[in-house]
């Protein structure tokens, strides 16, 4: 079976991984949307591209978004990513056309012509999936599920103490998509640290000859340098790849749901979803109250570990 959905991204090593893992796991990319993030939205989108074209998904259009937050200033990370967003591995660019920009309009109209039909996961800052909702307020009836990456409830942060990377490139988003009437999944740093691929498996994925394990391996590699200089280990969380996994196969996890509100003033704490979690605070009930989301709190890693080797044919 196929699940059709509107793939929101910054495409940058993690991103690419997660298109590898739907490709092979039944994901219908019906679009792909591209924001600010990883690297800059044009820079994103042909990796977007290239990515689709390697795996021979050229049906499927991409889209340029939103090319910076809403209300601060462009962030990206090509110290992990590489400035080519894709590892600096020597990745060819395809030469395929971007589709059209607009990305935001581009969720819209699909959403309109496919009501109830398309999930919607986002693996990058949140500026496109506001627009929409700023553009569409009924978005959230006309989406089947949306699965976003994000947020570290109870964690500490990425590039903060308090911080994962994709809400706080774009705090004042991420507050819209929560504020949004909608079943909306967080999959924040809370649960993607329970992913990353132990030693055994990143050496299957080397050792592999399937060309999607080589094209991963050279993607990831300068990022395995960087994290094995910077914690003493070689390390590689699935933090997109476990989004679309959790999107395909919910029954991959369990789930909770809590009160949201992102952090938009504080100096230090800028970009952190808070949940008030007191025991004696009655749990909320109804997963499309606005500021109420989904979060993980188990997941098969075994199991998913499973799948993504599968996708790379390893």
């Amino acid at each position: 079976m196929t699940s059709p959905l509107i793939f929101d991204c910054d495409t940058g090593i993690d991103d690419a991984l997660a298109i590898m893992y739907g490709a092979h796991h039944g994901a219908d990319f019906v679009a792909c949307t591209v924001t600010h993030g990883n690297v800059p939205v044009e820079t994103g989108s042909r990796n977007t591209i290239t990515v689709l074209d390697f795996l021979e998904k050229q049906d499927v259009p991409v889209f340029l978004g939103a090319a910076r937050p809403l209300a601060q200033p462009l962030r990206t990370a090509e110290a992990i990513h590489g400035k080519d967003g894709l590892g600096d591995a020597g990745v060819t660019p395809s030469a395929r056309t971007i589709a059209g920009d607009q990305a935001a309009a581009v969720i819209v109209r699909l959403a309109r012509e496919n009501p109830e039909k398309l999930s919607l996961v986002a693996t990058g800052p949140l500026t496109n999936i506001a627009f929409a909702l700023l553009l569409e307020p009924q978005l959230p009836t006309l989406i089947k599920n949306v699965v976003v990456t994000g947020g570290a409830v109870g964690v500490t942060g990425n590039v903060t103490a308090t911080a994962e990377a994709n809400i706080w490139r774009d705090p004042e988003a991420a507050q819209v998509v929560i504020d949004a009437a909608w079943d909306v999944l967080f999959v924040g740093l809370e649960i993607t640290r329970q992913t990353a691929l132990t030693a055994k498996a990143i050496q299957t994925i080397q050792t592999s000859s399937d060309p999607r394990a080589q094209f991963a391996t050279r993607i990831m590699d300068s990022s395995l340098r960087v994290y094995e200089k910077s914690l003493g280990y070689r390390d590689r969380i699935l933090h997109d790849p476990l989004a679309l996994a959790l999107a395909l196969e919910p029954e991959l996890g369990e789930y909770e749901l809590v009160k949201a509100k992102v952090e938009l003033r504080g100096s230090l704490t800028r970009g952190q979803i808070v949940s008030d979690q007191r025991m004696f605070l009655p749990a909320p009930q109804d997963p499309t109250a606005p500021g109420t989301i989904r979060i993980v709190r188990r997941v098969d890693t075994t199991g998913f570990h499973q799948r993504f080797l599968a996708a790379l044919g390893a």
